[in-house]
């Protein structure tokens, strides 16, 4: 979100332009919770789970990791719901904050912009993961689990390509994280109506009607997904547009309860996960809940300061400005690395620091020091989730920085000249007065 270019007089009593850092450091949090829950999904018994809540995992570790505190570390599905909520307070919270201040929102620069913003990172996204498929060949072997054979499928057609590029699937892309920028764009192009809506609500004090609307479909239809996730984006919308009206949004100091009361939130989230919540009627409560917790936990953070230390830290914060970045990339990271230690041995990945440790091993072996195969055994699936994050990072520099920014300036520029060719076309369409020659030189 962006910061409207100047601040009015404090006498004015118009909201002040105010950043939201700390949305900014809890999107880069969300990110690496998708990182890590990818990263999870290639050990086959979890990807049994993947993101359906009340299943239960065989093993009493993935039982652990999944029905305990746990898994909030790798809780993907409840992290995008996360971020369409800071979508939802994102695009609106300037337009309320300019609405606030007597000014107009400029929606013919919006327009261009947003789609530049957007489509552009997903495009480039795309081809990335093509260049991966091809570099490294996806396989259908049953022992790589549910999520790396089914959700990944092998082909490259033209015609699905060209969809993938377009963002008009739902779920069937070559690199799966782009199902959430399609319910992006789904919400961007509806954004003047969804603000529209929560304006005449606050204007007659009923912004809670959208927010128990919106908490009452994944109740009624079992799946927060339901509409495309625009209830999701509506709880930000209405968040959004309260905070782009009040003159000071974040709080001068953390109230001493926010912490607590957060912590409970990123507990409520994972509720659908909990033990005894398998049923049908649990787990549509359950994502109600999730829901709440989720927008609450938002609200928290803005409104109360809660875990301002942390989200507003150096290192959290630079996850936020890559988050998108690493969004993007990190999934054709994490498929190719399974596929290539597959059938490779750790022992070769590590002895590659050290030679010397390769020959001893070979050695080893050949005197039955240890057994013998040792070289030949595979690496554990559990190897992606230590080496995706060292190889995504560089790469999520590299297209933060030659996609992701650029896109960024390109998007501007396109805005302002869509609004600045607009204005022109209005003036030209405007009657002109004729002259007056009452009056004679």
């Amino acid at each position: 979100m962006s910061s409207s270019p100047s601040a009015p007089p404090p006498s004015s009593g118009k909201p002040a332009a105010v950043r939201l850092i700390e949305l900014d450091g809890l999107r880069g949090l969300a990110a690496v919770v998708v990182l890590i829950h990818h990263a999870l999904e290639t050990v086959p018994a979890l990807a049994e789970v993947g993101a359906r809540p009340g299943t239960v995992p065989t093993g009493t570790f993935n039982r652990i990791l999944t029905q305990s505190p746990l898994h909030l570390l790798w809780a993907g599905h409840e992290a995008v719901l996360i971020f369409f909520v800071l979508s939802g307070v994102a695009l609106t919270y300037p337009v309320a904050r300019r609405h606030a201040q007597g000014r107009r929102f400029d929606w013919v620069d919006y327009a261009p912009r947003r789609f530049v913003r957007l489509w552009l990172p997903a495009a480039a996204s795309t081809t990335f993961a093509v260049i991966a498929m091809l570099l490294v060949p996806r396989s259908e072997d049953p022992a790589l689990g549910h999520w790396m054979t089914v959700t990944h499928p092998v082909g490259l057609g033209a015609r699905q390509m060209l969809m993938e590029y377009l963002l008009i699937p739902k779920h069937a892309y070559r690199n799966t994280v782009l199902w959430s920028l399609h319910a992006e764009a789904i919400f961007s192009f509806v954004l003047p109506l969804m603000i529209l809506g929560v304006a005449l609500c606050a204007r007659w004090r009923i912004s809670w009607l959208p927010v128990v609307a919106a908490l009452a479909v994944p109740v009624i239809t079992a799946s927060p997904g339901s509409g495309s996730y625009l209830p999701v984006f509506t709880v930000g919308a209405v968040m959004g547009w309260a905070w782009g009206h009040n003159p000071a949004p974040v709080p001068q100091r953390p109230q001493p309860w926010a912490t607590a009361q957060a912590l409970a939130c990123l507990l409520l989230i994972t509720l659908a996960w909990w033990p005894g919540m398998e049923s049908h009627t649990a787990q549509r409560l359950a994502n109600a809940v999730t829901l709440a917790a989720a927008a609450y936990l938002v609200h928290l953070v803005v409104r109360a300061g809660a875990l301002r230390g942390l989200l507003r830290s150096r290192t959290v914060q630079c996850l936020g400005l890559m988050s998108f970045s690493l969004y993007l990339v990190h999934e054709p990271v994490v498929v190719s690395l399974r596929l290539l230690t597959h059938s490779i041995s750790p022992w070769w990945v590590l002895s590659l620091l050290s030679p010397v440790a390769l020959l001893g091993l070979h050695l080893a072996e050949g005197l039955a020091i240890v057994p013998q195969g040792l070289l030949a055994q595979p690496m554990s699936p559990w190897w992606v989730l230590i080496l995706a994050p060292l190889v995504s990072a560089p790469l999520t520099w590299l297209f933060q920085r030659y996609i992701e920014a650029p896109s960024h300036r390109l998007a501007r520029r396109t805005g302002a000249l869509a609004s600045a060719r607009f204005a022109q076309w209005s003036e030209r369409r405007r009657p002109t007065r004729p002259a007056d020659h009452s009056e004679r030189g």
